[in-house]
């Protein structure tokens, strides 16, 4: 995406903004926003009108889909506007391109002279206070009171067309996100045999033969030396969504130094730690840093012996059947707690060949990438979505 942008240090930054499309020069305007367009609130829902699917959405303050519940046959504001939330999470503007009818109390405002894709971002880089002391709220007198500074349309326009091209971007980014998640998700429950079966419902090419179920005690031995000689391992922990992550990461310089790191455990390369309170929301990593680390003494640490690939052993850890057995072995307990001992019993169906094996690995690490990249590229909009939402607004 080309920006055609210059950054300025304004002689008077309360005129002008800090970043600015070139060719324009004309200093901004202030304004409360009452003066500059109309402000209505919406009314009670028709739940006799309400349906599921239809033309003309029904908007409330929710900030998830757009804030759109329901659908009726006609409307009550006809496009283009903005609307700004009014319970809740206060202040959130979206820029409406289809007539719609607003409800419960959803702040609506027009304007023939406005730019809607303008002004929604106007409206989000400012700081909108809730000023109930009781149920969140924010009245159309008081969003009016605002001051706020505007250009010419045709700057309005400009900017309002780079934000749109952003949020586009971005909602195309998460859908492909949302799509890889799901199809991660489908895959794992697909591509592991079902409790008494012996073949996956799906299976990569070139594969066939019956599974093996065995259980853990005949693949794995039990770990974690306790780090009694206070060796200066670098100290770890176990994250369901990012494995082994560092302490200093999680926690501020004085606590780790006042670490005791002759209680913790120690973890080699190529071997397993989780923590056995949370390892059914995905609480487990394996250790592929090529150094030594240690973790909480209240981890369980385990290896796999060499018939048993460690990338697929991880995934069926992670996957619906996995828990369905971690439920099992656990039941009866006051908590699920899965020390070695109940993991053991844990039956993990293995494919005939650690090729096969190998396979199922690379599949889901290439998903994992792609996951990855997705998260990344979002996470890079988003921040320069904020950057210039504080720069290119006064």
């Amino acid at each position: 995406m080309q920006m055609n942008i210059e950054w300025k240090i304004p002689m008077n930054s309360f005129k002008v903004p800090r970043i600015r499309f070139k060719g324009f020069d004309v200093v901004w305007v202030e304004n409360r926003i009452a003066d500059i367009v109309k402000i209505s609130a919406g009314g009670d829902v028709d739940k006799i009108k309400l349906k599921e699917t239809g033309q003309y959405p029904v908007v409330a303050n929710s900030l998830t889909n757009r804030g759109i519940v329901g659908f009726y046959d006609d409307y009550k504001v006809k496009a283009p506007a903005v609307t700004v939330t009014g319970r809740g999470d206060v202040g959130y503007a979206v820029a409406r391109h289809e007539n719609f009818t607003p409800i419960v109390r959803l702040l609506t405002l027009q304007s023939e002279n406005i730019d809607v894709d303008y002004l929604e971002n106007q409206i989000n880089s400012m700081r909108i206070l809730n000023e109930s002391t009781g149920v969140p709220q924010l009245t159309a007198p008081q969003l009016g009171n605002y001051k706020v500074y505007h250009p010419e349309i045709n700057e309005q326009t400009a900017i309002g067309s780079l934000f749109r091209n952003l949020d586009d971007l971005l909602a195309s980014y998460k859908d492909n996100l949302a799509n890889y998640q799901s199809l991660k998700a489908t895959m794992l429950a697909k591509m592991f045999p079902k409790a008494g079966q012996t073949i996956p419902e799906m299976r990569l090419d070139r594969f066939e033969g019956e599974w093996e179920i065995k259980k853990f005690k005949s693949i794995s031995t039990k770990r974690g030396k306790s780090n009694s000689k206070g060796y200066d391992y670098p100290a770890y922990s176990v994250s369901n969504q990012s494995g082994l992550i560092p302490q200093s990461e999680q926690f501020e310089g004085s606590r780790l130094e006042n670490l005791e790191k002759t209680s913790y455990k120690i973890v080699e390369p190529n071997e397993f730690a989780y923590n056995p309170a949370r390892i059914n929301v995905g609480s487990i990593a394996f250790n592929d840093l090529d150094e030594t680390v240690i973790v909480s003494s209240l981890y369980v640490i385990f290896s796999l012996d060499k018939s048993i690939n460690n990338n697929y052993a991880l995934l069926f850890i992670k996957s619906p059947e996995f828990n369905k057995e971690v439920r099992r072995n656990t039941e009866g307990s006051v908590r699920e707690y899965l020390f070695y001992e109940n993991f053991a019993n844990i039956r993990i169906p293995i494919p005939p060949s650690l090729e096969e094996q190998q396979a199922i690995g690379a599949y889901f690490s290439n998903l994992d990438n792609l996951i990855n990249s997705y998260q990344e590229k979002i996470s890079q909009l988003e921040t320069l979505k904020n950057k210039l939402l504080q720069d290119m607004f006064i």
